[in-house]
């Protein structure tokens, strides 16, 4: 704890967390910067690649829909429907969708064969050609059309590929990649429980599910469904569905675009009917990606939204936007994700390299700690020994100063001591001319010792022959033994709460009640006599010179304080009761304790005293009663 205590571990206990917090706050901002520009790319290459499929939609559809209309409204298409021979109608209108797909396609993908095949698909497929038909576009696999015919009830009637047990009509002659395409059911999704031409009020767009045969698995085709009606009655025959690639394959084209770059690729595809169709996500984690889909649109039913995904051992994020909105076809959702693993390690990295440095400045720090608190740390200490001695009452000691701060601190430090040393000899020397208590009282407060009305009882202690026997002694012998009496007489008052008045000549004065009273000021005066006789005793027994003493207590009501001049004070009491003490001390014979009546009263019971006859003291107009303490 006193290691803890010190200056230095003060010094590094502050410094260090600053430290560490601002290298801390300083990493967090860089991680919460580095994640939203990653963040960020990510979103403008979503955006980018939503604003190209919503442009190019609006120009798919401003190129097809007028030539749909004409098509559902020819003649030979209109009376073959009504007879029910969809054969005879997909006859009809097969070559020019065939051609109108191939067209648009064509003018479309123009960049499509720059890139990679997708998976399962081999760079050969898309060049052969053995029935010499039309060139087909690039990717012709991924890219062939859905054309299909739907009757007033909603079931696809002209539905390509063929199944087992099937009622389904086929174009003969029809290309092998247009008979792949077909629908898995062969009823519309989105009918429900309403009927198809409630739903087909004018032309429609968009988005279904179709199977491309084993190789190619399923995909998602951009429908227009037309409603092809009697222009003589208006009755309700059916749809013509023509369906295309979705306008770009995008998620292709960013996957090929980002997987060389430093952040990892992004995948991305389409979401329809609770599959994830995409050539660029892994099939293992389709499933993950699909239900992630599936529980965020029922739970929030939010057309955009953003998730984290744990996929594998690495987390992703994941961004889809409905393309289709309130729209009555199949809901589709573009999405697309990457991997957050290359932003992780970059953030581990980041957070290494942060440890690393902080480290590097956690040491500088301690370095710098230690050189200046040795600094500060030196003058303190001398400061604290400098303060230890001077509380010891060496008043002479002194600290070096410096031209810093800590020098001002220094120098105020020697001031001050000088100035205790010349209080402190202020104070010795106070006390040698007054008692303790009275001096101490008078430096606290001056006015403390001001005149006032007390309860004292006043001992007088004189020394019986002492002119006789000092009349021959040389002057300096005669203080000598002063001294020693008067010494050992103030001891024994100051041992029994006495405050030492005043010395004339070989008498002392002691009050007992004056400035503080205990409540037995009497009692304390009787027995502080009674030491002074056995200490004196004591002392004849081995000086050069012995004395004997007489002593008388008084006690009574007088004026207490300070008296004298603005130059010199010096604290008494005044009155009747004074010159009583004194009186009583002049009739006391050697070794004898005489006190007046007022003192007796005050004494415990059990004290012995006899009393002696009334006597007329000097200066006192009656007789006094007298008593002897044994």
């Amino acid at each position: 704890m006193k290691l803890l205590s010190s200056f230095r571990a003060k010094l590094i206990l502050t410094i260090f967390p600053v430290v560490a917090g601002v290298t801390t706050g300083a990493l967090m901002l860089a991680e919460w910067k580095f994640s939203a520009t990653y963040q960020r790319l990510f979103e403008e290459q979503f955006e980018s690649q939503i604003t190209a499929v919503t442009l190019a939609k609006a120009r798919r559809f401003n190129a097809l829909s007028t030539v749909l209309e004409r098509m559902a409204q020819k003649p030979e298409v209109i009376q073959a429907m009504k007879e029910g021979d969809f054969a005879k109608a997909g006859r009809d209108l097969r070559p020019a969708l065939e051609s109108l797909a191939q067209e648009r396609l064509q003018n479309e993908f123009t960049n499509l064969g720059r890139l990679s095949p997708p998976p399962g698909e081999n760079r050969d497929d898309r060049q052969r050609n053995p029935r010499g038909e039309p060139q087909r576009p690039p990717n012709g696999g991924q890219s062939a059309p859905f054309i299909a015919l739907i009757n007033a009830e909603g079931q696809f009637v002209m539905n390509q590929r063929p199944r087992s047990g099937s009622a389904v009509t086929v174009f003969p002659g029809q290309s092998v990649e247009t008979m792949q395409i077909r629908r898995n059911s062969d009823k519309i999704p989105w009918l429900s429980d309403h009927k198809f031409e409630e739903i087909l009020n004018q032309q429609e767009v968009g988005y279904l599910l179709v199977e491309a045969g084993e190789r190619r698995g399923e995909q998602v085709r951009e429908v227009f469904i037309t409603p092809v009606r009697d222009p003589q009655d208006g009755t309700f025959l059916g749809g013509l569905v023509f369906g295309l690639p979705l306008p770009a394959i995008a998620d292709r084209v960013l996957y090929e675009q980002t997987r060389r770059s430093d952040y990892g690729e992004i995948m991305g595809g389409i979401f329809i009917e609770g599959k994830l169709v995409s050539t660029s996500v892994p099939e293992n984690q389709k499933e993950v990606i699909e239900k992630a889909i599936a529980e965020s649109l029922g739970r929030t039913g939010q057309d955009n939204q953003e998730i984290l995904l744990p996929i594998g051992n690495a987390p992703h994020r994941l961004i889809y936007r409905v393309l289709n909105p309130g729209s009555p076809f199949p809901q589709a959702v573009q999405v697309n994700l990457y991997s957050l693993a290359a932003l992780h390690y970059e953030i581990h990295d980041l957070r290494r390299s942060a440890v690393s440095l902080t480290i590097i400045a956690l040491l500088v720090a301690l370095a710098l700690v230690m050189l200046i608190s040795r600094n500060l740390s030196g003058p303190i200490r001398n400061l604290v020994t400098a303060a230890q001695e001077i509380q010891r009452g060496n008043y002479d000691i002194r600290v070096p100063v410096t031209r810093d701060e800590v020098g001002h601190l220094a120098h105020a430090f020697n001031e001050m001591a000088a100035g205790l040393a010349l209080q402190e000899k202020y104070r010795s020397i106070l006390n040698a001319v007054a008692d303790r208590t009275v001096a101490e009282r008078l430096i606290e407060n001056r006015e403390a010792l001001g005149g006032e009305l007390r309860d004292v009882a006043m001992l007088f202690c004189d020394i019986r022959g002492f002119t006789a026997l000092t009349e021959k002694m040389p002057p300096h012998e005669v203080i000598e033994l002063l001294n020693e009496h008067m010494t050992l007489l103030t001891q024994v008052a100051y041992d029994h709460g006495g405050i030492v008045d005043k010395f004339v000549g070989d008498l002392i004065m002691v009050l007992f009640g004056a400035p503080i009273t205990t409540g037995n000021d009497a009692q304390r005066a009787v027995a502080c006599a009674k030491e002074m006789l056995d200490a004196r005793h004591s002392l004849n027994q081995n000086c050069r010179h012995p004395l004997e003493i007489g002593i008388g207590i008084a006690t009574g009501n007088v004026v207490a304080g300070c008296m004298g001049s603005d130059q010199r004070l010096s604290y008494t009491v005044i009155g009747h009761r004074v010159n009583l003490a004194s009186r009583l001390c002049s009739i006391a014979q050697a070794g004898e304790i005489v006190v007046d009546a007022d003192t007796a009263r005050e004494l415990a019971p059990d004290t012995i005293m006899s009393a002696l006859p009334a006597t007329q003291l000097k200066g006192i107009s009656a007789p006094v009663e007298v008593f002897r303490i044994h």
